[in-house]
């Protein structure tokens, strides 16, 4: 085989690995795409606090599956933000204190990316720093009450 034919069978042998990985992704999560309004409502009452912090849970698990099994070195399948965001929407929920620097090592990504995506965050009104009290050289992160009830919206509507 020339070096061409080589690099094509590759290419195929990734393709069908990528491929069995995406479907066992689909099974691991399945989403509703329109829940009525009254479905919203209802689960919006069903879950309460706990429900949200579990759906949050899983999402943040299959996210990083998810990069973890098919990124392949490109960024190509990565969701930084998001998964902060839904890190630091946990850390909210349970009443725990997160730093920036340990959401920023937790998400993956290198420290100074993950600074300028957490600074964009609170510049756009997502996020919010507060400096820690004992600590002044510490900062806590958490969600802002707009990203909390946008974050809240997209877990109700999971299936």
């Amino acid at each position: 085989m020339d070096e061409l034919s080589v690099e094509i069978a590759a290419i195929k042998a990734a393709l069908a690995v990528a491929s069995e990985k995406i479907d066992t992704l689909k099974n691991i999560a399945a989403v509703s795409d329109n829940p009525t309004s009254s479905e919203t409502a209802s689960l919006s009452d069903e879950l309460g606090q706990q429900g949200l912090v579990g759906r949050a849970e899983t999402m943040l698990r299959w996210s990083r599956f998810k990069t973890k099994t098919l990124d392949l070195g490109t960024g190509l399948f990565s969701d930084s933000c998001w998964n902060m965001c839904l890190d630091i929407y946990i850390c909210d929920l349970k009443r725990e204190q997160i730093t920036v620097s340990s959401i920023a090592h937790s998400s993956g990504i290198p420290m100074t990316t993950a600074m300028r995506y957490i600074n964009v965050m609170v510049e756009e009104g997502l996020l919010e720093k507060s400096p820690n009290p004992s600590d002044n050289r510490m900062i806590f992160i958490s969600t802002s009450e707009i990203c909390r009830d946008k974050i809240s919206k997209v877990l109700q509507n999971l299936a």
